[in-house]
């Protein structure tokens, strides 16, 4: 079962885009844990930068693996922002998931 983490987070953000986020987040960490074979914690950073007409949401995370196989010697971190906190999380799924199959080199395997 994969373990969400919010280390920061910000209070403007409505409670819909935060359940939503939790969503994402959740079917992204359990397809991956398929894919990888091993538990995993899913660490979120959000910032808020600009005024009230254009807020613009940083999102940041970070993927650690909870056991002793292959991918816990590696370490998984995305950023992106954008002006809707849904995009800014979806954004920064696929750049996460772009490096973990470059570094893990999953795209080589089912090519066999």
């Amino acid at each position: 079962m994969v373990e969400i983490l919010y280390k920061k987070y910000v209070a403007g953000t409505d409670d819909d885009e935060k359940e939503f986020a939790d969503r994402v987040l959740r079917e992204y960490g359990e397809r991956n844990e398929v894919k990888l074979k091993e538990e995993m914690v899913i660490e979120v950073y959000v910032k808020k930068f600009g005024k009230i007409k254009t807020n613009e949401y940083e999102v940041t995370l970070r993927l650690i693996c909870s056991g002793n196989k292959t991918c816990s010697k590696y370490f998984f971190e995305a950023k992106a922002s954008e002006r809707d906190f849904g995009k800014a999380v979806h954004s920064a799924l696929k750049k996460l998931d772009n490096e973990i199959e470059h570094k893990m080199h999953l795209m080589d395997q089912n090519k066999r």
